[in-house]
């Protein structure tokens, strides 16, 4: 990809590609090109306030060091929350060192395993690769899949002219805007979600999917509430001419299985 930067608050990401997702921020608005096209055959966008500085895009988070799609390439606060650092040995004229990050404070979908390797040039101090293995785990579900992740530079530019539009934003011909999501997650026929709350209720998980099965729709759910998991499925009918939906539910816990059935009037 081609990243590009201004300081403070200006910067726009390239992926290579005519479908990329293409990030751009002048300081004041912010947008976002997605690399999919929608249902409706044209291409999406998403625009608002710009981020404050510590929310940009594609900034190093001491709590996340690899951030999944958003890959780092801003280095604020790359010496926070840092448990141990080794230098491993020289290499290509970096230094390579293994850093070591706490925890983050909140159980999420991503997760980071072991030391960050990092190359960092011995002349400029510039962050040339990164090295980790991410974990993806779906809400509610304890198991981890593990993946390993690098980031190299190829080409590096410091304190050099840029052109003047660099960070406008001029969406393709066909391109739809888009309102702005609520952080959920979704694929397919489901999707979940992981909320931390600041008082005794914790945290909460859920995840949900739904399928037909012939003329029923069965909604599957499962909810992780203060470390309990709990599971319904709820099943829907049409009966009586259509006049009446017959639905159908059942609860399972940790101490046992309950069930409910009744019919909803439609007309």
């Amino acid at each position: 990809m081609r990243f590009f930067y201004a300081a403070p608050d200006r910067i726009r990401y390239e992926p290579p590609g005519a479908y990329g997702t293409v990030q751009v921020s002048d300081g004041t608005q912010s947008h976002t090109l997605f690399g999919h096209r929608g249902f409706s055959g044209g291409r999406r966008y998403r625009s608002g306030p710009a981020a404050k500085r510590q929310d940009l895009p594609h900034l190093f988070r001491p709590d996340f060091p690899l951030a999944g799609g958003n890959e780092p390439l801003l280095f604020e606060g790359i010496d926070q929350r840092v448990t141990s650092a080794e230098i491993l040995r020289d290499e290509d004229a970096c230094n390579v060192v293994a850093v070591t990050y706490e925890p983050p404070p909140y159980a999420g979908f991503m997760l980071t395993r072991g030391p960050i390797l990092f190359w960092i040039n011995s002349e400029n101090r510039m962050v040339m690769r990164q090295q980790g293995e991410i974990g993806h785990r779906m809400p509610t579900e304890d198991e981890v899949h593990w993946t390993r992740h690098t980031i190299s530079v190829t080409n590096l530019h410091l304190n050099q002219p840029l052109p003047d539009d660099v960070f406008q934003f001029i969406p393709p011909a066909d391109a739809i805007l888009e309102p702005a999501e609520d952080g959920r997650i979704s694929g397919g026929g489901g999707g979940g979600f992981s909320r931390r709350y600041p008082d005794s209720r914790g945290s909460v998980e859920h995840f949900g999917h739904h399928e037909w099965q012939g003329e029923t729709l069965v909604e599957h759910s499962k909810w992780k509430l203060r470390g309990l998991n709990v599971t319904f499925e709820r099943r829907l009918t049409f009966s009586n001419g259509e006049n009446e939906l017959r639905i159908e539910e059942h609860a399972t816990g940790p101490g046992g299985e309950s069930g409910a059935s009744y019919n909803l009037p439609l007309k």
